[in-house]
């Protein structure tokens, strides 16, 4: 009995969730993963079989300017929330392919950041803890309708063909966080410190007490610099797996061990040519931000204020970043929300007048009794009303 009792408080227990601080969440979910270490193997094959399917992006998009907005969105609405790493990285990847096929009117970008993250925190998020529209809604001070995200997370699925579980480079990541470095690298890394200090009397990088304290340090850069890779557009394309090796061999290259070894060769199946390119750009990245804060690193990575929607999240959202919430909510049609479909035009479309051209706002179909063909569109029948 008493071990039910243990059991279901186990399950159910769910007020602590909100003590918890970033890197806790980070770390007790790497460690959830050592139960998975009899089928490490078998998983990694299926994902790599995965990430074979995952849909290209061809950067059609003409709002490609507007993507570090909505990712800095998206990283202040995972920060707030505690979502995920992977929600995270899985969100970006709806997002990307989503807007590089549509044309999406500017005052709905958000609308879709904030769909794509509710849609991949139900794939990740492995807890009960998944905000409500209403609750991510705050974040954008209120600015669209139930109505809206529900026709657009109709319209997202859709376009997907509710194909939505896919690897990202956060999920090699945390599969690799745990055994990308050995007690041999550890003996390797402290020998080398001892020698720089008896031969040249200095200490070119970080002394560790032990092995544990090691990985615990690697794994948290390990994290941040999978989240790097958001935000390099040219990696849009590139196997995850291959980014989560690079960033592998990027932590061990700016931590003074060595950067690749038979032993990841064997644990990640690239070598270490395979590798090099990617980690080039990615330390060169890593060190433009020691130098030169990203553009929206600091209200993610180093103001604790933003720690949880109680410290004052709404205010500093909208005090201490560059995105612009409009004060006004809008109501237009939900079919007005996506315009123009960039691929695979219809055959009968025409071309619109320049008058028409400026009118954002399409006239309604059901006033429309001639065109039986309209453009593609995001138009979404209303659910009936009770």
């Amino acid at each position: 009995m008493e071990q039910n009792v243990a059991a279901e408080q186990n399950i159910f227990v769910v007020d602590h969730k909100l003590k918890k601080t970033s890197q806790q969440a980070d770390v007790e979910r790497l460690a959830k993963t050592h139960w998975l270490s009899d089928y490490a193997r078998d998983i990694f094959l299926t994902m790599r079989e995965q990430e074979l399917r995952r849909r290209p992006m061809f950067f059609l998009s003409p709002q490609l300017s507007e993507r570090q907005r909505m990712l800095q969105l998206l990283k202040l609405v995972t920060r707030a929330h505690k979502l995920s790493r992977c929600a995270l990285h899985l969100a970006v990847y709806y997002m990307d392919r989503f807007v590089d096929h549509y044309k999406i009117r500017p005052d709905k970008l958000f609308l879709v950041a904030i769909t794509c993250l509710h849609i991949a925190a139900q794939i990740e998020n492995t807890d009960a803890f998944i905000p409500h529209y209403s609750e991510m809604n705050r974040m954008v001070k209120n600015a669209y309708t139930a109505f809206e995200y529900r026709a657009v997370e109709r319209k997202i699925l859709c376009f997907l063909n509710f194909e939505l579980v896919r690897p990202t480079t956060a999920s090699f990541v945390e599969l690799f966080a745990c055994s990308f470095l050995t007690r041999s690298d550890f003996k390797n890394y402290t020998e080398m410190l001892d020698e720089c200090e008896r031969n040249h009397y200095i200490q070119p990088y970080q002394r560790y007490i032990s092995f544990e304290e090691m990985l615990s340090m690697l794994a948290q850069l390990l994290l941040r610099m999978a989240d790097y890779t958001l935000h390099i557009s040219r990696f849009a394309n590139d196997l995850p797996s291959l980014l989560a090796a690079a960033c592998i061999a990027a932590v061990r290259q700016v931590s003074g061990v060595r950067c690749w070894s038979q032993y990841l060769v064997g644990l990640t199946s690239y070598t270490e040519a395979q590798v090099e390119p990617y980690m080039n750009i990615l330390t060169d990245y890593h060190y433009y931000q020691i130098i030169q804060p990203d553009y929206d690193g600091p209200s993610i990575q180093t103001n604790q204020n933003l720690a949880s929607p109680d410290s004052g999240f709404e205010e500093s959202f909208t005090e201490n970043t560059n995105v612009v919430v409009s004060d006004e909510v809008v109501t237009v049609e939900t079919y007005n929300i996506i315009t123009v479909q960039l691929q695979d035009p219809p055959p009968h479309s025409t071309t619109l007048l320049p008058k028409e051209q400026t009118n954002l706002k399409r006239p309604r179909f059901e006033d429309d009794a001639e065109n039986l063909h309209p453009l593609k569109h995001a138009k979404v029948e209303s659910d009936p009303k009770d």
